[in-house]
């Protein structure tokens, strides 16, 4: 039985390092997000705050399986069981209600659109120009939202005029990382899962060898 505790810790000890990476890796698309898209900024802090958490939560299964602590790695697995309802609750709350949210995006667009500075100059630095050399378009339908089109309406490397409007790209983009997003979440949720029975499995396996050795001594 010793065996087989030590065979659940190696098993234990690597979702729980899988998990880790998981974490940094939203870490990083947070921290991406940030520097990229100026229009996410609080995505961006959301995501890295979601990532810290998942990391934090990750070392404590890791320390808890390494120490074989049969507390740490039931607390463990509560964490992750209460970090899988909260997860699953989100993606099912923004399934259900994507279409709303996309509407709220749209709106969004809008504010950002109107409130750029007019005249429109050439080299305009609103948050208008930034989504339009992210997406490759121009204005809000398109190019002829704009009297004198700015540097941002024109492909660096091409020279050429994006004809496409930034509005449909844009809620495009969202819709397409809204499905990578909650793909992620779940794949996320899955090694949770795993992470979550194998410590629950080791954590009795723990508590059994305990009660072994205190009332069978070699």
């Amino acid at each position: 039985m010793a065996c087989s505790t030590k065979l659940l810790k190696v098993f234990a000890l690597i979702c729980d390092i899988i998990y880790a990476l998981l974490g940094i890796a939203v870490i990083l698309v947070g921290l991406h997000i940030i520097i990229q898209f100026e229009v996410f900024q609080s995505a961006g802090f959301i995501t890295i705050a979601i990532g810290i958490v998942l990391l934090l939560t990750a070392i404590f299964g890791v320390l808890g399986a390494w120490r074989e602590s049969s507390r740490m790695v039931k607390s463990f697995t509560v964490i992750l069981i209460v970090l899988i309802v909260l997860q699953v609750l989100t993606v099912g709350f923004l399934l259900i209600f994507r279409e709303s949210l996309l509407i709220s995006v749209d709106r969004r667009f809008d504010e950002i659109w109107h409130d750029q500075p007019l005249p429109v100059k050439p080299a305009n630095s609103s948050q208008i120009s930034s989504i339009e050399s992210w997406l490759e378009c121009c204005g809000n339908a398109g190019y002829q939202d704009y009297l004198l089109q700015p540097k941002s309406c024109y492909n660096p490397d091409s020279g050429k005029m994006n004809l496409e409007g930034c509005r449909q790209k844009f809620l495009d983009f969202i819709a397409d990382r809204w499905v990578d997003s909650n793909i992620f979440a779940l794949a996320i949720v899955g090694v949770e899962v795993i992470c979550a029975l194998l410590a629950y499995v080791l954590a009795n396996s723990i508590v059994n060898r305990w009660r072994r050795s205190k009332y069978f001594p070699k």
